[in-house]
């Protein structure tokens, strides 16, 4: 009986299963915006771009980003919002990343932000190459 109390944790240990890749990798490569065609594009060590047109013309921001496998913290380096936070709660499903605000004291990213985005599928993004994509057929993988 004390030898089954104590293999129970080591089953559940057991069980879990690693995706092999980090949220980082889930979410690398290049999102557009359904609001007004943004793009932001994602790498996998943490570091982004964000390309946007405003009245003022277009904009290129560098940034950095934190995930974990159901929340986004997003920093720009330059521009309005240097080194304001902005944090999200997301829903990844196929190539529809959703962002719902959860903190972020930067007005213009918060509006763009919480549009749906599309990601650009490409064959090296580590969530493709797994298979966690259905939409990416067993046919084009191998080509």
């Amino acid at each position: 009986m004390r030898c089954l109390l104590l293999s129970l944790p080591l089953l559940f240990v057991g069980c879990t299963t690693d995706p092999g890749f980090t949220p980082a990798q889930r979410l690398s490569g290049e999102w557009t915006s359904a609001m007004d065609g943004s793009r932001v594009t994602m790498s996998p060590d943490g570091t982004w771009l964000y390309a946007y047109l405003d009245e003022d013309g277009s904009h290129v921001l560098p940034g950095s980003f934190e995930a974990t496998w159901d929340m986004i913290t997003f920093t720009t380096w330059d521009g309005r919002c240097a080194d304001v936070e902005g944090r999200y709660d997301y829903d990844l499903s196929m190539d529809t990343l959703m962002l719902t605000l959860s903190h972020d004291d930067c007005p213009g990213r918060e509006i763009r932000m919480e549009y749906a985005w599309t990601r650009a599928m490409r064959r090296d993004t580590p969530a493709v190459d797994a298979g966690t994509l259905e939409a990416i057929s067993e046919q084009e993988r191998s080509e």
